[in-house]
Order: structure tokens, then sequence, then C-alpha cells
């Protein structure tokens, strides 16, 4: 569904990568670049290096496992086949679609992953298009789109889509969750302090130095290559989404890739992006989505209801003007360059 929004997130190290005892690495993974950078000094650098490598072979594992892109995939399974009849897919599967439909339940559908057939017609997959699709078109689309129509058989561990032409596409949580597995790995192989960034996707785990936490600039959604406000994790994930790194233009409009599946458009303008925190990257990847659909108020409403959540929703004017809208938790926390 999202994604996923490449965001350039700044890592900043006080002297960089340069700084003794970090080490890091990328690896070009999940349609994006994917960076590991583990600050655990006193752990010999051999076995750092085979942790990032098993965590960079997690990552391909999840993405050969969820991506519509690979032909064997469990997601290009269900596409495939699961509308005609049910398909068998891993429990892992089974779990994250789970996940999901409890996100679009938790949203009131703001969040779906059956919006792929609207992503289709409004040429946001690859396809050409640079029109904007006749309403009879969307209306027809939509009758593929609802996450109620997902039927998941846990007795026969398979999936089943309930309408004609429906298609899943997990972009707005399998990047977090991709990462949220990293970062598992990870620990099982002893390391406490590590970085794992995957494009606007990122989970800190302990501390880059003594008992500094890690810091990550967000990018301003309108200014390039500006900080729009600086962020402290700890054993904790940030994900945005924003308007500004995967988009189309039509006619010098500029419409954005997040869909809302109730009318079939592309969000529009407002909010130009979200900021996520939460336990768990998989939770922030899909809220920030959710909350990308819904809108300033409408989500911070949604994220002040739930625990361990925090959220900033900065919202663009044709002034230029750059409004903020924090989660209760936020509020005087942060300083922001509007």
């Amino acid at each position: 569904m999202k994604k996923i929004l490449v965001l350039f997130f700044m890592f900043i190290f006080c002297s960089g990568c340069t700084q003794p005892g970090l080490v890091k690495k990328a690896q070009a993974c999940l349609g994006t670049i994917v960076e590991i950078t583990v600050a655990d000094k006193d752990k010999p650098r051999a076995a750092i290096n085979e942790a990032i490598e098993e965590a960079f072979a997690e990552i391909r594992r999840v993405e050969d496992l969820l991506s519509r892109f690979k032909s064997d995939s469990d997601i290009s399974r269900i596409n495939a086949d699961a509308h005609i009849r049910a398909t068998k897919v891993s429990l892992e599967t089974i779990s994250l679609l789970e996940k999901a439909i409890l996100f679009s339940q938790l949203s009131d559908g703001a969040f779906d992953i059956t919006v792929y057939p609207l992503m289709e017609i409004w040429g946001f997959t690859g396809n050409g298009s640079k029109y904007i699709p006749q309403p009879e078109q969307i209306t027809e689309v939509l009758h593929s789109v609802g996450y109620q129509h997902i039927d998941i058989i846990k007795q026969e561990q398979s999936v089943f889509l309930g309408r004609q032409g429906m298609s899943l596409d997990l972009g707005g949580l399998a990047k977090g969750y991709a990462v949220d597995r990293a970062i598992a790995v990870l620990k099982q192989k002893g390391i406490k302090n590590v970085l794992v960034a995957a494009g606007g996707d990122i989970y800190a785990l302990g501390v880059r130095r003594k008992s500094r936490k890690w810091l990550v600039a967000v990018q301003h959604p309108r200014k390039k290559n500006v900080v729009l406000t600086t962020l402290e994790l700890q054993d904790e994930a940030v994900a945005t989404s924003g308007d500004y790194q995967k988009y189309i233009e039509i006619k010098g409009k500029r419409y954005s890739h997040i869909i809302n599946p109730e009318i079939g458009f592309p969000c529009d303008d407002v909010p130009a992006s979200v900021t996520v925190l939460a336990k768990d990257c998989l939770s922030a990847d899909a809220l920030a989505t959710a909350i990308f659909v819904l809108g300033p108020e409408k989500g911070i409403d949604l994220v002040d209801c739930l625990e361990n959540t925090e959220a900033i929703v900065a919202s663009s004017w044709e002034d230029d003007t750059l409004d903020i809208l924090l989660s209760r938790g936020l509020k005087g926390r942060l300083k922001f360059n509007p």
C-alpha cells in the first residue's frame, strides 16, 4: 500500500561513521538501500560482520516471501490464484495478513492492502499511465478493493480473495516487518546497539555511544536537504510517509502514490508527510500510511488512543507555509524548521 515511499532520512552520529566503534554496511534490498550501523565497540569485528550479513539475509528472505515483484512469493501466488481458489501460504504470511486486517479495522479502512488495482489505473505500478482515470473506471475498480473480502482459512493455512480482480500489496508494512526481523536476528547474535534503516523505516536498538541515543533527522517535505526536526531514539521504531518521493504529475499537478481506498483517489496535498514512532517498525509503517489517508486531525486522534505511539503530521499550504500537528506525547519536546 505504500510504499513504500523511500523517504530520505539522515543519520547524525556527531562525527559520522568515522566515529570509533561504528560498523556500517549497506545493501540494495526492498526497493531501497538498507543500512545497518552497529555501535557495539567491544564486540569483535568478525562477529559484528557475521551478524550484519545474517540480518541482510533475513531481509532478503522476507522480500522473497512478500514481494509482488517475485513470481514465486506468497503474495504473487495469492494475486494469481486466490480469487479462483484458496491458495496455501506460509504461517508467517497468514500472520502478517491478520495484522494488516487489524490495522485496517483500527483505521476504519484507511489502511488497506487491497488497493493495488487502484494503484495500477493511476499509473503507480510502472505501466506508464499519465492521466486521471475516468470516474466510471474508478467505480469499477473499487469493486475489487476492500480488506473485508480477504478470507483467511487458518485450518487450511490458505487465503481466498472474495472479489474478482482483487490483488494484494504489502508495501505498507512489509518493509517495516523486514526491519523488525533484521533486529530480531541481530539480537540473537548478541548485538545490543544498532540502527537498521530501510528508506523511511528505521529501528534503533540500544544507544549509539555510552548513554547517548541514536539521532535521526527527518527531512522537510517541501525543502530539499533541509531537516524538519530531529528525533532521539532508543529501542524504538520510526516510519514516514510523504508525498514528495513517489508521485506522478498530471497536467502540472502532483498526485501522491498513497491512495484513499474509500474514494479511489490519491491523497491530495494534506498532509505532506507523516512520521510515526512506535515500539515496532511494522506498526509504525502501517500507521504512517493510515494517518496519511485519515488526515491530520483524525490521524492524531487515532495515535492519541494508542499506547507507546506518537506522530508528527506536517501539512503544506499554497503559500508555502507548513503546519505541524503533534500527538500528545510529543508536544513541547521537539524543535522544528517550518
